[in-house]
């Protein structure tokens, strides 16, 4: 975990590099050397692969008043040195998990290893780590998109945040390592805050000393000596060839869309760089920020005061509440972070909420969530016939049944809209409202009669007659939710 030495204090944090043999991590964190000019040390190798890990310092930047020192660490891929990698990851305040994306088969392999990964840091006591998913090998011909990347990964680890790099070209390198640093600084803060940042250096505080202890585990192999990759000392990287040059590379490693004109008086889209305290969960908050921003924010005007951003990518980002200092803002986040976590059984996955600056003088507060299908959208879903439709309005009536059921001591209030169909029954599937009031004490059955009835009277009155015939062949296996459909499609205009 994250600690800080005595008198002065720098504050140190581990970065680890995890990921399958072969996949980039060693030809990263060498790319990382050459681009800070620091030298990597390697313990032993084997036919070009490590055995033990890769090492290397990096004393810059200042976390409140602070030095930062980052340590810098590869793990071995192979199977047979599973103890060794788990050893070092258990150490880790944040991951870069180097994935192999040159074709179907790697990207499979890597989602198996990130689900592993996602396993052995989920049993460590204490709060989360961050997990950056470096996608490697950019600029192979049957290099796999990035919407496949993320497919592969699967929902069981959506959380995790998404870069792209061509490691031997050193392109992405930097950018991912700076953003790994930024989670560590996260949890450091986090840990801070619940007194559990230590202070004393790692064990192993050196390559030497990481190598003593690395001895001590099961795995094959006896180290030889320690070789290191001095800059000066690294064979230059052969040139990409002059159809995919380094240029072609980055463009191609991070694609943007072209961004339409912002409204002169709009604010500033929030960022990966916003400050650690400035965004709220600390670890798993940034990467949701990453991921929702990496398509770009456009933002456009919602209300007087009030903007949004992002919904032509998956992702809402939206704000109402300005302030005019950070201390005050800080203080409304905070009061924001103890709303969500209140209310943290019923809320979708994937949210954030951030401060930024502006860009006129002021700082706003911005929800972001992915968006999820609601209710409504999976009933209005194009092509269903009446016999589905009826299906799915019978299910949508039990889930915001339950939703009011189980969301009876909270203020939120559940609509078609608002709610979703989630692994655990019914999610929330919204922007968590500005103020949140008591909101009564309708009866259950009353509650989704209404929203029925607002869907029969509304998007599906164009199919009323046609529902009204298929729900009549229904009996005599009726429901409890039939007899709601049956009453709205009866129910008078």
């Amino acid at each position: 975990m994250a600690a800080h030495d005595q008198e002065p204090e720098p504050i140190v944090v581990r970065i680890v590099y995890d990921g399958p043999p072969e996949a980039g991590k060693t030809t990263s964190v060498r790319a990382l050397g050459r681009s800070f000019s620091r030298t990597v040390h390697t313990p032993a190798e084997t036919g070009g692969r490590t055995t033990f890990f890769d090492w290397m310092e990096y004393v810059g930047g200042a976390f409140e008043g602070r030095q930062i020192r980052c340590q810098i660490v590869t793990v071995p891929g192979q199977p047979e040195f599973a103890a060794r990698r788990k050893a070092l990851l258990d150490t880790a305040d944040a991951v870069v998990f180097v994935a192999d994306t040159s074709d179907e088969k790697a990207v499979a392999r890597s989602a198996r290893a990130v689900r592993e990964l996602i396993g052995i840091l989920r049993k460590r006591e204490g709060l989360p780590v961050g997990v950056l998913v470096q996608a490697n090998k950019r600029d192979l011909p049957g290099a796999v998109s990035r919407e496949e990347v993320r497919a592969a990964l699967g929902e069981d680890v959506a959380s995790v945040a998404l870069t792209e790099s061509v490691a031997d070209a050193g392109v992405g390198i930097r950018e991912t390592f700076v953003f790994a640093v930024r989670l560590a600084l996260d949890r450091a803060r986090a840990s801070t805050a619940h007194g559990q940042l230590a202070r004393a250096r790692f064990n192993e505080d050196s390559a030497e000393q990481l190598l003593a202890a690395m001895e001590k585990l099961p795995g094959p192999g006896a180290p030889g000596p320690m070789v290191e990759e001095p800059v000066a000392a690294v064979k230059p990287v052969a040139a990409p060839p002059a159809e995919r040059s380094v240029e072609k590379t980055k463009a191609a490693a991070v694609e943007k869309k072209p961004e339409t004109p912002r409204p002169a008086d709009a604010p500033l889209p929030p960022d990966v760089r916003v400050p650690s305290g400035a965004i709220w969960p600390p670890v798993e908050g940034r990467m949701v920020l990453h991921e929702a921003t990496t398509a770009g924010l456009q933002v456009t005007r919602a209300g007087p005061d009030e903007w949004e951003a992002g919904q032509s990518t998956g992702w809402l980002a939206h704000t109402a509440a300005r302030f005019g200092q950070f201390d005050e803002a800080r203080r409304e986040l905070l009061a924001w972070a103890r709303l969500h976590s209140s209310h943290a059984l019923y809320l979708s996955a994937s949210r954030c909420i951030v401060l930024a600056e502006s860009g006129t003088g002021h700082w706003r507060l911005w929800q972001i969530l992915r968006l999820l299908p609601s209710l409504r959208d999976w009933m209005l879903e194009p092509h269903l016939d009446a016999s589905e439709l009826l299906t799915r309005m019978a299910e949508s009536a039990r889930v915001l049944a339950d939703a009011h059921s189980r969301w009876h001591d909270s203020s939120l209030l559940p609509t078609f809209d608002t709610v979703g169909r989630g692994q655990r029954g019914a999610q929330f599937v919204g922007l968590m409202p500005e103020s949140l009031q008591p909101r009564g004490g309708a009866q259950v059955d009353d509650a989704v009669s209404q929203c029925l009835a607002g869907l029969v009277h509304g998007d599906l009155s164009p199919r009323r007659d046609e529902l009204t015939v298929a729900i009549g062949q229904l009996r005599p296996a009726w429901t409890w939710a039939d007899d709601m459909i049956a009453a709205a499609l009866t129910m008078s205009g």
